[in-house]
């Protein structure tokens, strides 16, 4: 099924020559009308009134297109509260500020909008979609997965639709069923959100070439929010770094900051990149304007590695303690990030029972990201035999992956099978050797420590 997606695509796409995340990806929903149908939403418990619900929304400095949405839409709602196609298009815009923010906050808000559209219109099939995206940021498949069918069932056409139900399917390891949603998505409407749902999907299964071309076009077909094409752009070089390739990676991220110089996800990218060339005070001053533009756990992560490799322990446990702020305050949001927490934890030897068991908890349905992070927590937790099992189920799609190789290798190293080890340690190197400031020294000892010689350019890779 995985091929399918392009033999259908390729004369559609050559026809309109001169796409998540992510995750998903650059998930812009685009309001569609419907035909109201026979089979209403199931009824919701009792709303707030509207001038409440708008009430509970900030109103941000108007400095985005997203800032400027909500004021315009929320000032047509206080005029014309019955509206449901303006509440719609207010959760949508409200959907974009996690995006810029990492305020979970606007989920919820967000979420209250998307209900008033229902409330006015059982059949609105666009506020249907909306809670599914809402769901779907919180790492709620189950809840995404059945608004987008009602969608589905209302307007067949709902494109991001199939593309929030390609995500739920991506996100418990139904990789087949993705390419099918995906694949829907695009013959309905090619756009950014669609191409670049079909680049990220390709690039698990470890179709590089496909899946920068894919994203090439995302960033071509542009947004109408600058924060989504710059996150297309800043996946693309991420795809370039993950390959070796630094100095395009660095390339691909000028056009990105040029134009939105406080973009989070474009500044931690170049912070990761000048960490990989050793220049450890540059990394922490990109990484530190981007948490404080929009706090990650990546970016958070990252700058207290940082700081620890650098002899600033103190620092790195601020960091680290902010991490862990960051997932309760996801949790009061409703936001499901244990998976993320459970890698931190790995990484870092810390709580690694829980940690292995918030892994587990996605045990029976497993994406290759998943999959890497259980085998990690088995491998810390001194599980060889169930951790060999699950970095298998992790590598079986070919993501180009070098971390994930490095997970594989440490793995079979400890469990004696050391001709598998060396294999999986010398890829990883030899895929991207600035990978981790700390994991690619670790996986280079490792080679040698196992009779093998890491690749030449490992050396390349310039000491702090």
């Amino acid at each position: 099924m995985k091929n399918a997606l392009f033999p259908k695509i390729f004369p559609k796409l050559s026809l309109l020559l001169p796409l998540v995340l992510v995750a998903a990806g650059c998930a812009s929903h685009q309001a569609a009308n419907s035909p109201a149908q026979s089979n209403p939403a199931q009824a919701a418990p009792a709303l707030p009134t509207a001038a409440v619900t708008l009430a509970a929304i900030p109103m941000p400095p108007v400095r985005t297109a997203a800032d400027h949405g909500i004021a315009k839409w929320t000032g047509l709602l206080r005029q014309s509260p019955n509206d449901d196609k303006v509440w719609v298009r207010l959760g949508d815009t409200l959907m974009q500020k996690p995006r810029e923010t990492a305020d979970p906050r606007y989920y919820g808000y967000a979420e209250q909008v998307y209900k008033q559209a229902l409330a006015r219109n059982p059949n609105s099939a666009d506020a249907m979609t909306g809670l599914a995206w809402v769901n779907s940021d919180r790492n709620q498949f189950d809840q995404s997965t059945l608004w987008a069918n009602k969608a589905v069932a209302l307007n067949p056409q709902d494109n991001t639709a199939y593309g929030l139900l390609g995500d739920a399917a991506a996100a418990t390891g139904h990789y087949d069923d993705a390419y099918a949603d995906y694949q829907k998505m695009l013959d309905i409407r090619p756009d950014i959100a669609s191409y670049s749902r079909g680049a990220h999907l390709l690039y698990l299964d470890g179709n590089s070439r496909k899946a920068m071309w894919l994203m090439i076009k995302a960033i071509k077909t542009g947004s109408p929010y600058a924060e989504n094409t710059a996150w297309c752009r800043t996946q693309l070089a991420e795809m370039l770094f993950d390959q070796g390739a630094l100095l395009p990676a660095e390339q691909t991220l000028g056009d990105v900051l040029k134009t939105s110089p406080n973009d989070a996800e474009a500044l931690a990218a170049l912070g990761q990149f000048k960490a990989a060339r050793g220049s450890y005070p540059a990394a922490i001053a990109l990484y530190k304007k981007s948490v404080a533009a929009a706090p990650s756990f990546a970016s958070l992560t990252a700058l207290g590695d940082l700081y620890q490799l650098s002899g600033d322990k103190a620092d790195a446990e601020k960091q680290y303690a902010q991490v862990e702020a960051l997932s309760k305050r996801n949790a009061d949001a409703g936001v499901d990030d244990h998976m993320q927490m459970a890698q931190f934890d790995a990484d870092h030897d810390r709580n690694l029972p829980q940690a292995l068991q918030m892994a587990e908890q996605n045990k029976a349905s497993l994406n290759v990201s998943d999959a890497d992070t259980l085998a990690w927590c088995y491998y810390k937790n001194g599980q060889e035999e169930p951790a060999k099992a699950a970095i298998q189920t992790a590598l079986a799609r070919h993501t180009p992956e070098a971390g994930m190789l490095f997970h594989a290798g440490m793995i079979y190293a400890k469990a004696n099978d050391r001709v598998t080890a060396g294999k999986c340690l010398a890829h990883a190197l030899s895929l991207n050797p600035y990978f981790s400031p700390r994991d690619s020294k670790i996986a280079a000892d490792t080679l040698k420590q196992l009779g093998s010689r890491p690749p030449e350019t490992v050396a390349q890779v310039p000491a702090h």
